[in-house]
């Protein structure tokens, strides 16, 4: 067993987003909802529940009591749970990105031998319940026990000693238990040298800011706790020590509806952990008939929707979270009573959501790569269900205007690379945003082309195209060209798919000669000159006359030629066209 001492955490910083009013007509139909259904469901004493959508922020509502005569009120905390798990699980993530433990790390690499628990389970299996490690805390007589001693603190330690026989072999199944979190919560302050609630709070609570969220017993309470009802009876005078120290990690932590909501918005949009993190805690395997289950995270339907989240009960209280990864809301209901039809609650707000906010699920298509100056290019998304309008969201440099589900846009010089994204819009607000990520290239500066003797020079190092009057020339991509007939002749440079403006046009005119069999060649260079100009001339079989002449019909040069070459300079006194 090792133990590491850590002196410090790496924390994520909470981005809060910049929302608009919270949609009136949704609100209201919220509320209403939560209302009628408290209402009608008995055993639902009292109940807050906490609604995030994208671009309104946070609706919370309450119905129902705390007790006789107090009803309940948005900043009452509700205990959470087995919701506690997900905190858990991120913090013990959190270490093993800063390398102070490993989800595949044994349970011997950290704690000692207990009873009935294998000592080879991994952190990756307790988080995940494919542990086989058997659940005591809400059997007979270990619940008996708690019940019986609600002011006593229960150390970890000891509530291991109630664990029975594994239900499986490591690994070889899943089953629910809230040993494994305590396991995990001890595993954690043997690597950090700090207890869970403390690793909770300074790797998660204090960075979002969700201060009305404590752990029992390790943490003070914070402000008004609504009472817990167990089976009809106001349990608020009873001590929660014996409860909440027996299960600690799986399920000690209190909140309110606005905080989880908060909790689930940051987590699912990437502000707690970094995306290898996040993939381990969505990495969701076979477990029961109706869902799946990742690191203390559930992945179940609802009314035709995958979505992520978690239930809770203990004694006196309910929660549920429930989060939709496409339309990126979060709906939580807590309830101050046990047993309490508050789930089902949640799921008809979350129903509310669905069945009248745009939905999601579209995909973008146009061009994914394009170029500034481009323009009359065209983006679409299929139609969105229950929207009534598009809203089109553009990256800097890109115009265009449009309330349909497409849309025509120029990429101006300044244009640069971002998402191009669409939200359905109706009278209850907008919908998540489908996007596409486009790639706007710049185009490259236009060439100038010299010549060099014999060859034509592009100052463009990369990606020429040649052209003559008949067009483009296939093979000719160099920066030099050397042309084998008379003509005109140009380059276009094309790189990451934008191409140039023609370069400036060069009049060539071919100034070597020769004869069909002989060896004699002439070459004068180069032609346009200006000042000097060379004259070679080579392989003389015979007697031959040399005449060359300039445009303007002046003789530059008349030679008589025998069994000998001919290398001159002439020098002029201005440019000349030969």
């Amino acid at each position: 067993m090792k133990k590491i001492l850590c002196t410090a955490l790496l924390l994520s910083t909470f981005t809060g987003t910049h929302a608009q009013p919270f949609n009136p007509l949704l609100a209201t139909m919220l509320q209403d909802t939560l209302d009628a259904y408290v209402a009608a469901i008995p055993n639902v004493k009292g109940m807050s529940a906490g609604v995030y959508v994208p671009g309104q922020g946070v609706w919370q509502g309450t119905s129902g009591v705390s007790h006789e005569g107090s009803p309940v009120t948005p900043d009452m905390k509700f205990g959470i749970a087995s919701n506690t798990k997900l905190f858990v699980a991120t913090a013990l993530l959190k270490l093993a990105a800063g390398n102070q433990l490993g989800l595949d790390d044994s349970l011997h690499t950290w704690l000692p031998d207990y009873p009935n628990i294998d000592p080879d389970i991994t952190l990756r299996q307790l988080l995940n319940h494919t542990s086989g490690v058997s659940d005591p805390l809400s059997v007979p007589p270990w619940m008996d026990t708690i019940m019986n001693n609600p002011d006593r603190f229960f150390t970890p330690e000891e509530v291991l000693g109630w664990v029975g026989a594994p239900t499986f072999p490591a690994g070889t199944g899943w089953g629910y238990s809230n040993i494994n979190y305590i396991l995990a919560g001890m595993v954690a302050e043997s690597a950090s040298g700090m207890h869970i609630s403390q690793l909770i709070r300074d790797s998660i609570l204090t960075p979002l800011d969700l201060n009305n969220t404590f752990y029992d017993v390790m943490e003070p309470e914070i402000d008004t706790v609504a009472h817990r009802w167990y089976f009809g009876v106001d349990f608020h005078d009873t001590s929660r020590v014996g409860l909440n120290t027996a299960g600690g990690c799986a399920g000690a932590l209190f909140s309110t509806s606005a905080d989880m909501v908060n909790w689930y918005q940051a987590l699912m949009n990437g502000q707690v952990l970094d995306s290898a993190s996040f993939a381990e805690l969505t990495d969701f395997i076979p477990a029961t008939a109706s869902y799946t289950y990742g690191l203390g995270l559930e992945n179940q339907t609802f009314f035709g929707h995958p979505t992520w989240g978690h239930g809770g009960s203990t004694w006196g209280y309910k929660s549920r979270m429930v989060y939709d990864p496409c339309m990126d809301v979060a709906v939580c209901g807590l309830a101050n009573a046990f047993p309490a039809g508050m789930d089902g609650i949640t799921l008809l707000l979350f129903r509310v959501l669905v069945n009248h906010l745009p939905g999601c699920g579209a995909t973008v298509t146009g061009q994914a790569t394009v170029c500034r100056g481009d323009s009359l290019v065209t983006y679409s998304v299929s139609e969105i269900p229950n929207a009534t309008s598009y809203n089109w969201i553009l990256p800097e440099g890109v115009t265009g205007t449009s309330t349909t589900n497409s849309i025509t846009v120029s990429f101006g010089q300044s244009a640069v690379s971002g998402d191009i994204s669409v939200k359905g819009v109706n009278s209850y607000g907008e919908g998540a945003a489908a996007a596409l990520a486009v790639t706007v290239n710049p185009v490259p500066e236009t060439p100038v082309v010299t010549q060099n003797n014999n060859d034509l020079v592009s100052d463009a190092p990369a990606g020429n195209q040649w052209y003559d009057s008949n067009g483009l020339i296939a093979g000719a991509e160099n920066p030099v060209y050397t042309p084998i007939a008379n003509g005109s002749y140009y380059t276009i440079v094309t790189l990451s798919g934008c191409s140039s403006e023609p370069s400036n046009i060069v009049d060539y005119t071919l100034t070597g000669l020769g004869r069909a069999g002989d060896a004699f060649t002439v070459a004068a260079y180069p032609n346009p000159f200006k000042n000097e100009l060379v004259i070679e001339a080579g392989g003389v079989a015979r007697q031959q006359d040399l005449k060359l002449s300039i445009q303007q019909g002046r003789l530059c040069i008349k030679e008589f030629l025998l069994e000998e070459s001919l290398f001159r300079r002439l020098v002029l006194d201005q440019a000349f066209i030969l």
